[in-house]
Formats: C-alpha cells, structure tokens, sequence
C-alpha cells in the first residue's frame, strides 16, 4: 500500500513538472476568447505554486433595430471590461484554481422611440466584481501554453432607464425583480500563451 501510495506521489510530482513548466519569475502573454469577447492577457510566476495575471477583454459591439410593443428600439450590444486573478496551482501541476476581480463594461443599451424617448440600459449590478475559476495551464510545445478556465462572475445583472413614464418604470422593476434572481453569471475562457 505504502509503495503504491509512493508511486502516485512520484507519478504525479513528474507529471506537475511536465504539464505545468513555468519557473518563477517567469512572464507569458497570449491571447484568447472569453465570455466578454476576445482577450489580451499576461501571467507572472510569483511562486511555485502561485502567479498573477492581468487581461484586457472587449472587441465586440453589436446593433441592431427592432420593434417592441408601441416602440422601435435601437439596440447595441457591448462585450468587455479587465480582469486580475491570483492563480493557485495546488497540486504543482497544471491544474489551478482563481479569484479575482472583474471590472466590466459589458452593457446592453436601447434608444426607445414611440410614445415616448428614452434610453434603457442593462449591466452588471457592480462595476467591479468578484470572479472566481478553476482551469488549467498545459504547455503543448516548448514555451507554448494552452489554458482553459470556467467558473462564475458574483453579480447579477440589474435594469436602469430614464423614462419619466411610471408603467416604464413599473417594468424596469419587475425586470430587476427577475434578474435578481440569479446572483451569479457564467464565465469562461480559453487562451494561448507564449512563455519568455
């Protein structure tokens, strides 16, 4: 049993080595796609076990026009914001888990021309929110590094507009009524990296 038990240790200190071969002191930067569109980010291996890293998200803006009840709205759609996480790879392999803060510009924004004008936005409730993951950080070649990370973003979504109109208003709260529902939104992303 306790030579079985040894082997794993051995098995899994070898594999760490392999899958997870960034020293510290060392930087990578990559690219990806995330939840909040394409990526640009950077990593610093602060410690065995622990690095740091920082990325840019955004690219994406969408629009489109499209009736509503008595309305014609004017809709646009906008993907992005920064992160900063603090990687712990527990196991010394490629596997970590993550926390860290999101600070987001993602909104959903409608020009609403009818009986009424007015603008409706829809955003996340915190500008500035917690983000927490797990993933991994394989290196596929040398210097070469493919991650991966799924985990969620704590903060909900929350409804605003500038109507003076009290039913607009009476629909913007049962909306938030509904999107408080859910505390929590999905996160994930995928990235490559390059090691120097």
């Amino acid at each position: 049993m306790k030579l079985r038990m040894l082997l794993a240790a051995s098995a899994l200190t070898i594999t760490g080595s392999v899958l997870c071969a960034q020293d510290v002191g060392e930087t990578s930067v990559g690219a990806g796609i995330t939840t909040f569109g394409p990526s640009l980010h950077g990593e610093y291996r602060a410690a065995p076990n622990l690095g740091v890293r920082g990325m840019i998200m955004g690219g994406i803006n969408e629009s489109d026009t499209f009736d509503f009840e008595d309305y014609e709205v004017n809709g646009e759609v906008t993907l992005g914001g920064g992160a900063v996480f603090a990687d712990y790879y527990p196991l010394s392999s490629a596997w970590r888990v993550s926390g860290g803060l999101l600070l987001s510009n993602t909104e959903i924004l409608g020009d609403f021309v009818g009986p009424e004008n007015f603008e409706g936005e829809i955003a996340l409730k915190n500008d500035i929110a917690p983000l927490i993951t797990t993933g991994f950080n394989r290196e596929f070649a040398p210097g070469w590094s493919f991650s991966g990370d799924i985990g969620i973003v704590i903060s909900s979504l929350e409804a605003s507009s500038d109507s003076t109109d009290s039913a607009v208003q009476d629909e913007i709260d049962a909306l938030n009524d509904d999107l408080s529902d859910l505390p929590v939104l999905p996160y994930a992303g995928i990235a490559v990296s390059y090691r120097f």
